[in-house]
């Protein structure tokens, strides 16, 4: 698939990012804003990819390039049309009126993603829509949901039950889904893996500057992900591998559960300090993780990981959709008004690696497309 007019989706996925990225979750209940949008997209696709795995293992033929997009569509949807109001809410609106709430939200979903990007993009990430992959997708939601509801289950207080009723119906039309209860079984060690991960929103990414805009590392890997996606894609890479590529990008920080986010500048001024923390991540991956998920469920998450040999030749590839990340984050710090020089310094630092260093791969289009937004960016620091 070659994507036309790259450059406009860029910009455009980069102002859905942020926007993801300030909408607040839960805010009924709590103003905390480790629940952001972008948070549980990215935990959406970590629960999606071990939920697919096990519907296919029944025999379900799975067609996972549809994963990507059905995750960018739903973020354009979250971003520019539902924004934080509950589904069920926008669905009993429709129902008074007799409007079908997948038609109607589904064409204004498409209507606004063709305005931002193109009509032929919006086509193309439209393609899961009901599908079986969508199932997938809204089941995985479910189970996330359900994992952040117990998370602030005590900021909710006497709401509690009825916010569970909730979910817990909702879940009820997943449950014949091949592989749904084992997911969800505490026996199988994934609810407490995907536990786990949900403590990466917790984790902000620039704690030490003065942001204005928290990014946390459960964020970042949906980031990572978008842009690891698309890179592929131009790269001339299958829709196969460009999808592994995005389930790289949304698994490549979950070892930081165990370590937390250690910054490259330590980890490059201490010789031979980065090579032992990947070793040290590795340990921690098979001692809190490996060893307690069912067996399957762990070769499924390791096939993803960058220590597997055969994802060696990816791995300059999702270093240049990481950093790419670090500079979308960086350029929401500076659009929300932070003049902390640190953040200068660091895209600075960020221009060095992407453009100068060996270990980092970039397309033509996206390397054009940072030259530009990085360049203005500094400029704000004159």
């Amino acid at each position: 698939m070659k994507i036309e007019n790259l450059i406009i989706i860029l910009r455009a996925i980069i102002e859905m990012l942020k926007r993801l990225n300030n909408l607040r979750r839960w805010t009924l209940f709590t103003t905390k804003g480790a629940y952001d949008e972008i948070s549980k997209q990215a935990f959406n696709c970590n629960v999606c990819y071990s939920l697919a795995n096990e519907v296919e293992r029944r025999g379900n033929l799975i067609s996972w390039e549809r994963f990507p997009k059905i995750a960018i569509y739903r973020a354009f949807q979250k971003a520019y049309v539902n924004y934080d109001t509950p589904e069920h809410i926008l669905k009993e609106i429709c129902d008074l009126g007799n409007i079908s709430f997948e038609k109607v939200f589904g064409n204004v979903t498409v209507q606004m993603i063709s305005e931002l990007t193109n009509e032929d993009f919006a086509n193309w990430i439209k393609e899961g829509c009901g599908t079986l992959e969508e199932t997938i997708y809204k089941a995985a939601t479910c189970i996330a949901t359900l994992l952040e509801l117990k998370e602030i289950q005590m900021h909710i207080k006497d709401d509690y039950e009825h916010e569970y009723d909730q979910v817990i119906k909702k879940m009820t039309q997943y449950e014949n889904l091949p592989g749904f209860r084992e997911i969800v079984n505490a026996e199988s060690g994934c609810f407490e893996f995907f536990k786990a991960i949900s403590k990466l929103r917790n984790k902000n990414r620039w704690a030490a500057y003065s942001y204005n805009v928290e990014c946390s590392v459960l964020g970042h890997l949906f980031d990572t992900a978008v842009f690891a996606y698309l890179m592929a894609l131009e790269k001339g890479e299958t829709e196969q591998i460009a999808t592994k590529c995005f389930f790289m990008g949304i698994f490549h920080d979950v070892p930081e559960t165990f370590t937390t986010d250690i910054p490259s500048p330590i980890k490059d001024k201490i010789p031979g300090f980065r090579k032992l923390t990947e070793q040290y991540e590795m340990q921690m991956m098979e001692k809190h993780v490996y060893s307690r998920v069912y067996p399957r469920i762990a070769s499924d998450i390791q096939r993803i990981m960058f220590e597997e040999g055969e994802n060696a030749k990816y791995k300059r590839l999702m270093k240049g959709a990481d950093y790419t990340s670090a500079v979308s984050e960086i350029c929401r710090q500076l659009e929300a008004g932070s003049r902390d020089k640190s953040f200068f310094k660091a895209m600075r630092l960020h221009k060095e690696k992407l453009f100068n260093s060996d270990s980092v791969e970039l397309t033509p289009t996206v390397k054009e497309f940072l030259k530009q937004i990085i360049d203005d960016a500094i400029l704000l620091e004159i």
